[in-house]
């Protein structure tokens, strides 16, 4: 508040629809329920409707930040201040591409033809 930005108040143990859910997280709401059918963040159903705790999605977003500073921190560490750009973009992709692979075989997911891993349908 201090510094002008927004801020949203709200009591720890409302429930939030997905679609609030991946607003609130920047995601669309497909990907959120993705996200629930693999056991990331915990929900409860409502009749035929999934429900978040915001508590939960706020403990999911903290594990998400931490995990993509590890990887930043982890990609810092093995670059030096003398590397060209060009070679630090190609390191932060390789770096994305490793992260994804590892993402989708937690998942499950099966390789294509060109053998890149695609989640099953």
């Amino acid at each position: 508040m201090k510094r002008g930005l927004p801020v949203s108040i709200a009591p720890r143990s409302k429930t939030l629809t997905t679609q609030q859910a991946a607003d609130l997280l920047g995601i669309s709401r497909p990907t959120l329920v993705k996200l629930l059918d693999d056991g990331r963040i915990p929900f409860e159903r409502v009749g035929t409707h999934r429900r978040v705790l915001l508590v939960d999605l706020m403990d999911y977003r903290e594990r998400r930040r931490d995990e993509q500073y590890d990887a930043l921190e982890e990609m810092r560490s093995s670059l030096g201040d003398e590397t060209p750009v060009d070679e630090v973009l190609h390191q932060v992709r390789e770096t994305r591409r490793a992260r994804a692979a590892k993402r989708r075989e937690e998942a499950g997911a099966r390789p294509d033809r060109a053998g890149v891993r695609r989640p099953p349908r």
